[in-house]
């Protein structure tokens, strides 16, 4: 977050990994006693690169190129392929910023997505730093490219909008964002949802790279490949004062309170309303989306529709809607995942677990589960992970039973 540029590497590492652990719910009164089913279907210490190349991967592990990785997102695509992105906020040096996870030597390794040319640090045609990415109903994988490596502003073409078809294999589109969309130096482009209906993707920026927050929304419309910037600046993409916040009761940043803007983003399944939080808040904003795709609305009109839905219980770092409205939102402060129906509006703990450290991105998955990425961003950023531990499993993905379709579904 805002302290990223002064991210320290000076950390050591080991490697565990498993698959199809279980996990029953955490006993707490804040969890019904019908709790859906839990499981890590993979740990990590450190993460593994498959690079197809031997004398790489080698340096890789020497050079201890591995405290600099830290695992962000999870998408599945139609044929239960996980992908997972890691943002270069370590630095040039991390092998790959998007990755595919591939099954070798009996553990999961992530292997450079689409490729390994396709993830060259200085290449503006390929993939600089992927923190946000979602794959639509269509299996073409938007990916959001904040550009950003280890918090220096951005080159110029670096932050995009890739267009990846997954089944013909091939890039279909790009966008590249302009000085008006975001800024090359304050911008952190964190999160995209998808409107396949209607040809355009909604993108928040936590804008934490200068002393002010520069957060906003930003509208992607498909068609006409062009973008614009909404709510630049304004109390409803920034933070809230005076927010601290605690994950397993330690402050987030032992020294200074961390402060991000815009993150956490939820398209609902009619693909009328647009959901998202500031994650240093606790409020959950709406916005009708067809104002967002009329480019000629106004901010003052905008502002104005701007609804607070709700306060919640905990901050949320990712969120996503099913095909009936119902949103699944993370719960940094609660270790879990948080759920507001559609129909009442009330909202609940849906799966807590103590392990569950910083659970951040949300991806449906074909049989209707959601998979959930937790990865100790609060110990990264405060230079206190554990590398040395081989049993200490700093990022797992979690399989937690929902029953639900993607809010991308027709």
């Amino acid at each position: 977050m805002r302290s990223f540029r002064n991210i320290r590497h000076t950390l050591a590492g080991a490697l565990v990994i498993t698959s199809g652990t279980v996990f029953a719910a955490a006993s707490s009164p804040n969890v019904a006693p019908s709790a859906p089913h839990m499981e890590v279907v993979a740990e990590w210490n450190r993460l593994p690169y498959d690079l197809g190349d031997a004398q790489a991967e080698q340096a890789y592990d020497s050079n201890q190129t591995y405290k600099k990785v830290l695992l962000q997102g999870v998408k599945v695509d139609s044929k239960g392929t996980m992908y997972v992105s890691t943002a270069r906020w370590g630095g040039p040096d991390v092998p790959a910023t998007l990755s595919k996870l591939v099954h070798k030597n009996g553990r999961w390794e992530l292997q450079p997505f689409p490729s390994a040319a396709m993830n060259k640090v200085g290449d503006r045609q390929a993939l600089q730093s992927v923190l946000g990415f979602e794959i639509d109903r269509n299996d073409v994988m938007w990916i959001l490219d904040q550009g950003h490596i280890a918090g220096q502003p951005s080159a110029q073409g670096a932050e995009k909008l890739v267009l990846w078809d997954l089944k013909a294999d091939r890039e279909i589109q790009r966008y590249e964002f302009n000085d008006a969309d975001s800024d090359k130096k304050c911008s952190f482009l964190n999160d995209v949802v998808v409107d396949n209906d209607r040809g355009f993707a909604y993108i928040t920026d936590s804008g934490i790279f200068c002393d002010h927050l520069h957060g906003g929304l930003i509208v992607y419309d498909q068609k006409h490949n062009r973008a614009h910037r909404v709510l630049d600046q304004t109390v409803f993409t920034t933070d809230e004062a005076d927010f601290h916040f605690r994950i397993d009761n330690e402050a987030v940043l032992s020294k200074t309170p961390m402060r991000t803007g815009a993150d956490g983003i939820a398209l609902s399944g009619d693909k009328r309303t647009l959901y998202w939080t500031n994650l240093s808040g606790h409020t959950l904003y709406s916005l009708d989306t067809a104002l967002l795709r009329d480019f000629d609305s106004s901010e003052s009109t905008l502002r104005t529709a701007v609804k607070r839905v709700a306060s919640l219980p905990s901050n949320t770092d990712g969120m996503i809607a099913d095909r009936k409205g119902n949103l699944y939102m993370t719960a940094l402060e609660l270790n879990g995942l948080m759920f507001r129906d559609a129909k009442t509006g009330a909202i609940s703990t849906y799966a807590i677990h103590p392990e569950m450290a910083w659970p951040d991105t949300l991806s449906w998955s074909p049989d209707g589960s959601l998979y959930v990425v937790s990865g100790h961003l609060n110990k990264w950023v405060d230079n206190a992970m554990d590398f040395d531990n081989p049993a200490v499993p700093n990022f797992r993905i979690w399989k937690v039973q929902a029953n639900g379709r993607s809010y991308t579904a027709k």
